[in-house]
This record gives structure tokens, sequence and C-alpha cells, in this order.
């Protein structure tokens, strides 16, 4: 069987033969090691606020609800952006929007290491996220094109578990960089250790945007925008990398014909309205079949699914480490997260401000966490074992069922352990949901929609997160067993929703 595609021209090749030809190689493992870098600097970027937080709340004199904003500053960022990304790089390249949002976040999380006051600090956080959106929104697409078809799921698979590494990375690191005792002091301003965290989320990301120089364009994406020799170059420099020779002598031909790839869709940024209105109105009518019949209704209630599993698992995920911390203060074994979180600090009369204050963070605030992303990877490696056997859609019920049991003995439970067990249950299962969600919404959706449905779903699922960091924030310590009865009616509410969504029990 000839690989080469005779339509008309004997050298008219599929993209993905040629991929084919030229084999597995260094081209995909260090892209992989790459998408992992931008990976755990885009979700560092929102989980080490969960430590800063914490760190800062004596230099910034921030409230709990002040924290909560904190938290969601760069989640907002990427909620409001990662639509929008999504849909230029349709038109200028992936690697294009992966390099300005990587190299732009890590400028503004440089500059966000010597900011002083808690509100600039929360504005340049937002513009982080913004940027942040479009490593979210690009890269995954641009890993996929330079992989077969049978690689690319693989390849999306280990680059989200990344994810989870950034769940260990995270405390592992700020437990190094706050176990030090030291300030730099220039003139007014005194650099503390916590801001060195700034730096250590910004690091992976630094070096995988450098790496990520070196490599073209998407063959895929230049081949639908009409710009063949370029794609021909650009599978020229693939052959190379992974084979040391010229893509010809691979073929056994003189002259390379790409066959040409459907339009990547709607240019946003043509017509003279690459901005505003324009961009915004080509978005929306774009957005409008999402909700068509017959699948309209099943996405409106994968959305809601969707922002129900964020709000209880990443919410809860990003306040854990100040609920551990202030729970570990606590002079006996006795009493629930809610007695202890409930108590309020009382401030003497005779001690002021400054001596009150206190950013310490416990031992066992890093190591709880650190076994919440183990718990975490340990989840991502054996789900995938389980979901033919047993089916994704009693997969996904069984997990909310167990998180909403792990919600409900929260407040009761005293035991260190069982409380520990019970909260990597209520975040992990959720989380992990996330993932054979967006399966289900692939299935329920036509295939020229499924990529926008899996943004749009994301992006929701992300206002669940801003709502629920800043609930915390305002009632975790006022109301706290009303809050977790919040975040665990929440999860009833997305099961009974996954109960009548029609997903396939297989995968």
């Amino acid at each position: 069987m000839h690989s080469s595609l005779e339509s008309n021209t004997p050298n008219v090749w599929d993209y993905d033969t040629i991929l084919e030809k030229i084999g597995y190689g260094k081209t995909q493992w260090i892209l992989l090691i790459v998408s992992g870098l931008l990976t755990i600097t885009s979700v560092a970027a929102q989980q080490a606020m969960s430590i800063i937080v914490i760190a800062s709340q004596c230099e910034f004199e921030t409230t709990q609800a002040e924290k909560g904003v904190m938290m969601a500053a760069s989640v907002t960022g990427i909620f409001l952006s990662t639509y929008i990304w999504g849909y230029i790089s349709d038109d200028i390249g992936r690697r294009k929007v992966l390099l300005y949002g990587i190299f732009a976040s890590n400028a503004l999380q440089f500059i966000l290491m010597f900011v002083t006051s808690v509100w600039l600090f929360n504005i340049i956080n937002l513009l982080v996220g913004i940027s942040m959106g479009g490593v979210s929104a690009a890269l995954y697409a641009y890993l996929s094109e330079f992989n077969i078809p049978r690689h690319r799921a693989v390849a999306i698979n280990y680059s989200t578990m990344f994810v989870s590494v950034t769940a260990i990375y995270v405390p592992a690191t700020a437990w190094l960089v706050l176990s030090s005792d030291w300030s730099i002091t220039v003139g007014n301003f005194v650099f503390l250790p916590w801001r060195l965290i700034l730096f250590v989320s910004l690091l992976p990301g630094l070096i995988g945007g450098l790496v990520l120089l070196y490599y073209p364009e998407s063959p895929k994406f230049l081949l639908s925008q009409n710009k063949d020799q370029e794609a021909v170059e650009a599978v020229g420099w693939i052959s190379k990398f992974n084979r040391g020779k010229p893509i010809q002598n691979i073929l056994n031909c003189d002259e390379i014909v790409l066959k040409s790839e459907d339009p990547a869709g709607e240019n946003i940024l043509a017509d003279n309205q690459g901005c505003g209105i324009g961009i915004l109105s080509k978005i929306a009518r774009a957005t409008v079949p999402l909700f068509y019949k017959p699948h309209g209704f099943n996405f409106i209630l994968c959305n809601l699914v969707m922002f129900g599993m964020f709000f209880s698992s990443n919410g809860m995920q990003l306040w854990f480490p100040e609920i551990v911390n202030r729970s570990s203060g606590a002079e006996n074994n006795t009493s629930t997260v809610c007695e202890i979180l409930s108590v309020p600090v009382e401030k003497p009369d005779n001690i002021t401000e400054e001596l009150e204050c206190t950013a310490t963070i416990s031992s066992k605030t890093y190591i709880d966490n650190i076994i919440v992303g183990v718990a975490f990877l340990i989840g991502f490696s054996i789900q995938g074992t389980l979901l033919n056997p047993l089916g994704r859609k009693n997969v996904l019920v069984a997990a909310i069922v167990v998180s909403v049991l792990s919600g409900i003995f929260l407040h009761f439970l005293a035991n260190p352990t069982g409380v520990l067990i019970a909260f990597c249950l209520y975040i992990l299962l959720p989380g992990l949901s996330i993932s054979i969600m967006i399966g289900a919404i692939v299935d329920l959706v036509p295939t020229h929609l499924r990529s926008k449905a899996v943004s749009f779903c994301m992006s929701l699922g992300r206002l669940g997160i801003i709502a629920a960091t800043n609930l915390m924030g305002v009632m975790l310590q006022p109301y706290c067993n009303t809050t977790f009865a919040i975040f665990t009616c929440t999860l009833v509410v997305c099961l009974i929703i996954v109960h009548y969504l029609p997903i396939r029990n297989s995968a």
C-alpha cells in the first residue's frame, strides 16, 4: 500500500502519513516535556497563591475576604481570556500564542515579586492570568498536532498528569523556600522569602518557553492557513530533528507537496475588526450553535456539572493550605475542623498589631498538601484502568457519591488522619471526574463543535473556582459548617444531573 495520496499528483502527501514515516522521536518527547513545564507554571500561578496568601498576610495585612480575592485573581484572568485566546490561536498560530502567553506571564510574575500593595498585586496577578490563558488555550492543540492520531490522546493524557506534578511541586518548593528565615532590605523595601515562590513558579515555564523558541509552528496549522511551503519546511525540521536526515530521503522523492487541511474556521481578526466588539461578536456567533437542539440542553447540564466540580474540588484545594495551617495550631485532636476554624483570633489589649501577626506555616500544611498531590498523581494513573471495565458513567457517579460522603464526614471527624483522608477524597474525586466529563461533552456535541464546547465548559469551570474562593473567604470562619454544606450540596446537584445525562459507559 502506497503512503502517498494519489490525488492528481504522485507526490501529494498527507501530513499524518509523513509523521508516521518519520516516526516518534525527539521532537515529540521534548515537546511533551515542554508542555509539562508550561502546564506546571500555568497551574502553579494559581496554586502557589494558596501558600502566598498565608506567608504574606502580615506584610499585606489581609483579611480572609482579601485572601479569597488574591487566590481568585489569576483564575479570573484565565477565565476571561482562554476562550478568546483559543480563537486567536486559530488565526495567528498556536506557537505564537504560547510564546506570547508564557513570556508575558513570566514578566508579570517577575514584577509581582516586588509589588508592595495588595490591590496592585491583585491587578497584576489578573494580567498574569489573562496572559496565561493563551497557554491554556493553545497548548493541547499544538502538542497534538505534532503527534499522529493514535498517539494524540496518550500525549495529552501524560501532559495533563503534570497538573498532579504541580500539586506536589508547589508545596514542596514552598516548604524549601520558606524553611529559612532571611530578608533583603533595599531602602524601604524588604524582600521576604515568600516572594521567591513566584520565581520558583515561573521558572519551569521560562525554561519551556526558551526550548519552544527552537520549534516551528504546527505544520497542520500552517496547512489550514494555506502556508504550504512553510508547512513543508516545518515537516523537514521534524525529520532532521528526529532522524537526522532530510524528509526527501525518508520519502524517497525530490519534491514534497502536502495535502491541504480544512480551514481552521472563521478568521476573527479579519475584515479590519481585529479588536473590541468585532472579535467578541464573531466569537458570540460561533458559540451560539452550542445551544441548538438536539444537544443544547445536555450541553447546558454539562456546564452546570463542570461548574460544580471545579467549585467543589479546585475551590476547596486552593483553601486547603489555609485550613490545614489553622487547624494544625489546635491544642487537642478532639475538635472538628469547623470547631477549630470558627474560633476567632483574639487580640490581647497589650499586644500591638505587629507583634500579634504571624505568617508561620506549619510542616503539616506542606506535608498534607504534598499528600493530596501524590493522591492526584496516583488517581490519574489508575483512573484509565477503571473506565472500560466499570463504565464512564458508573465511575463518575461512584466518585461523586464518595466525595459527597467525605464532605458529610468532615462535619463530624476529629481524628487528624481521618480528616486528611476525607479532604483527599473530597478534593481528589471531583477533580479526577473533570476529565471524564470532558470525554462525555465530546460525545454529546457534534464533531465540529467539540473544541468550542470543551473550551466553554472549562471557562465556566474556572468561574466556579472564582466563586468558591471568594465564598470561602467571606464565610469560612463565621459559617464554616454552612460553607462545607454548600460545597457538598453542590456535588449532590452534580450527582443528580450526571444520573440523567446520556453519558455512554464505553470510553
